[in-house]
């Protein structure tokens, strides 16, 4: 989706268009494509016949014009922080790449250190080398310095950037709007990387043959996927990704012409990138194997859109006031934006959101992660400064783990000014990535340090993210640190919460031995955690889906869930399971609008494939097949071997005619269930007394699954 921005009119009485030479050089910071306009700053006097996809926009102004720069073919305009190619269209870096080219434009023809820059672009953060030369390398690309002519390197030194001042054309300067959403964060350091992303490229015509490929590293997942795109869909070949060490022979014997696969590591990575979606293709060779994952063309889930806690045991998240960086003075619209953000942040129940008052003290800017920590009492901080076009803010925000002073993400978002005071759908993206990025952090900082030296909420967060892994050795290491937190506070009902959830995800994912045992397990803790604490959400929606899945006590489950979303709104766990339990009852037309909540609610959910199984189950009881299938087969591209998505499936086609279709679905899930019947899967179907469980049998049965 691209911006809309409106030509701006003066009114009569304005006095002409200015230059922005003069604004502080603080003003501009971190502003790579937009040019910083206030009424009566700049007249955008209508979009030009040769706009490109984000449209152009023409800005002339009455005083002298400009300097640029020229690098290579390329030119620079210092005061609109925006580079140009020479066809006059726009070059778009990221926000790191764009304050490192700002600052050695300043510097034409002087060598530059590495530490001068690190010190200029990632102020009190620690970062390492790979970030620097990651710039350096989008710079290269963006100028086509393929021979490092423009940009050199002195080696044991440091950058000279060379490049000629250059008087402007007469005519006006294009400027370009940008996308109306960054696809992915402009840096990401949430992940421990365990060496190099190494690139296998088989040509479609040897045979895809280890022999015949070559392979190419790189720091950066995103970087990868850029150079392996134009090898796989432009020139055919194909291209598998490992992360540390070569990619097993399993992996490339799965490789195809044209597509790009990944191993769980490299997946594990896109996380961190939106723009970055790969399918799950299974168990390669056998499910002894490790699973592959394929980049899809067509984003996260084909495009579908969806229709309380102790102190010590959580993080606290600081959420400032934004920062108007064409004003010096506090702005009441970064207020708004931090309001709104920690009141949606604060239905999180991982997560302690330090109250804005508090925060309200950095409404000034300039803040330094020291005083935050000291003053705040903050592990996390998020911040950012905004930029005002007319009715439409430019977003830049900025999140860190202070104690480590780690940058976490960097991400750039345009909204219109409107959504802050209506429905502000951004906010519930930006939360996801706070809770992702603090999730990956301590599972990554769990990993690194003895258990005994962790904080309590590093071992709780690492325990929720490793459960929710698609590996059975990392949901054993999950139940290994459960257990280390129920030993340091044996009186305190979280751990046990997320235990009983243990046992249930152990069910669901087909990893239980006695599933009726892991039953009575997770009973066992949500009950003892209910005695400590009765309104405790997780608890209460474990307890309902024992009570459900595996009792068949309906009432007594709709009863948890009702006073689990009594406590919690906005409990997408609760939520997605009472929409389920609702359809087994042949009441989806209630349970739809809280499955559909649920998707809204976590959109980045680890564990997103149950909540969409769940959907298409509720789609399927009003008997909107076609959307059933829709969300079954979206499931399915987050988890291949979810039997309970592939049945979804099943039933859905069988119901619509697709009969064929139908019947390969059930081959699939025979394969992965050879001991699946008609008649014991009812049994211990919830809706088995119901017509909705009547009906679904009989689809089964129709779709060549034997009684």
């Amino acid at each position: 989706m691209t911006a809309a921005l409106t030509p701006y009119s003066p009114p009569p009485s304005d006095p002409g268009v200015m230059a922005q030479a003069a604004m502080p050089a603080r003003s501009r910071r971190g502003v790579n494509f937009f040019v910083e306009r206030f009424p009566p700053l700049f007249n955008l006097r209508g979009k030009s016949e040769a706009a490109g996809p984000g449209g152009m926009f023409c800005v002339e102004a009455d005083e002298e014009p400009t300097e640029r720069i020229a690098l290579g073919e390329t030119f620079y305009v210092p005061v609109h922080d925006q580079l140009i190619a020479q066809d006059n269209t726009p070059v778009y870096l990221r926000a790191q790449s764009s304050k490192v080219l700002r600052y050695l434009t300043k510097r034409l023809g002087r060598v530059v250190t590495r530490e001068e820059l690190v010190n200029h672009v990632w102020p009190n953060l620690a970062v390492t080398d790979d970030s620097l030369t990651q710039c350096i390398s989008d710079l290269r690309r963006a100028l086509g310095d393929k021979e490092r002519k423009v940009l050199k390197t002195i080696p044991k030194r440091g950058f000279v950037l060379h490049g000629e001042v250059i008087a402007p054309p007469v005519t006006a300067v294009p400027v370009f709007a940008p996308s109306e959403t960054s696809q992915e964060p402009v840096d990401a350091f949430a992940l421990q990387m365990d060496g190099p992303i190494i690139a296998h490229i088989l040509d479609g015509q040897m045979g895809l043959t280890l022999g015949a490929g070559r392979q190419m590293q790189f720091g950066d997942i995103a970087e990868a996927v850029s150079a392996a795109k134009p090898l796989a869909h432009g020139q055919g070949m194909a291209v598998v990704l490992s992360m540390g060490q070569a990619a097993t022979p399993d992996l490339l014997a799965a490789a195809q012409p044209g597509r790009i696969l990944a191993d769980v590591s490299v997946r594990e990575l896109a996380h961190q990138h939106p723009g970055l979606f790969f399918e799950d293709l299974g168990h390669v060779g056998g499910l002894s194997n490790p699973r592959a994952y394929r980049l899809s063309e067509f984003g996260v889930e084909g495009g579908l859109v969806p229709v309380s806690l102790d102190q010590p045991m959580l993080p606290s998240v600081a959420i400032l006031p934004l920062q108007n960086i064409q004003s010096d003075a506090p702005d009441v619209l970064g207020t708004v934006f931090a309001d709104l953000i920690s009141g949606t942040l604060s239905a999180a129940e991982e997560i302690n959101v330090i109250s804005r008052l508090s925060t309200a003290a950095f409404a000034k800017g300039a803040q330094n992660l020291a005083d935050i920590q000291k003053y705040l009492n903050a592990e996390f901080v998020l911040s950012g400064f905004f930029i005002r076009r007319g009715e439409r803010l430019q977003l830049n925000l900025e999140f860190a783990d202070v104690t480590s002073q780690r940058l976490l993400w960097s991400y750039r978002v345009e909204i219109a000014m409107a959504d802050l005071l209506g429905d502000f759908e951004a906010a519930h993206e930006i939360v996801a990535k706070i809770r992702r990025a603090i999730m990956i952090n301590e599972i990554r900082r769990a990993s690194i340090r003895p258990l005994e030296s962790l904080q309590t909420y590093t071992l709780i967060l690492a325990a929720v993210g490793l459960m929710h892994r698609l590996s059975p050795q990392e949901f054993s290491k999950a139940r290994g640190l459960l257990d280390h937190l129920k030993d340091r506070a044996p009186r305190h009902p979280v751990p046990l919460a997320w235990t009983a959830r243990w046992h249930l995800l152990r069910v669901v994912q087909g990893w239980s031995d006695d599933p009726y045992e892991d039953a009575q397990a997770a009973l066992g803790c949500t009950g003892r955690a209910l005695d400590m604490d009765p309104e405790n959400v997780l608890a209460l929606a474990c307890e309902g889906h024992v009570l459900t899945n595996l009792l068949h006590r309906l009432d007594d489950a709709e009863d948890r869930y009702d006073l689990a979303l009594e406590t919690n709104p906005s409990d997408a766990n609760a939520r997605a399971l009472r929409g389920m339990l609702l359809a087994f009852q042949d009441r989806g037309d209630e349970g739809v609008p809280d499955t559909e909540r649920a998707l809204r609610l976590a959109p980045l959910d680890p564990h997103r494939f149950f909540y969409l199984a769940m959907a298409a189950g509720a789609w399927l009881t009003p008997g909107n097949f076609e959307k059933a299938e829709e969300y079954a087969r979206a499931s399915l591209r987050l988890n291949r071997t979810h039997l309970s998505s592939l049945r979804m499936l099943a039933v859905a086609q069988q119901k619509s005619g697709k009969y064929e279709a139908a019947r390969e679905t059930v081959a699939d899930l025979m394969r992965l269930q050879p001991g699946l019947r008609v008649n014991s899967w009812l049994k211990s179907s919830p809706s088995a007394d119901f017509e909705t469980g009547r009906r679904f049998a009989q689809a089964l049965r129709d779709a060549g699954v034997p009684d």
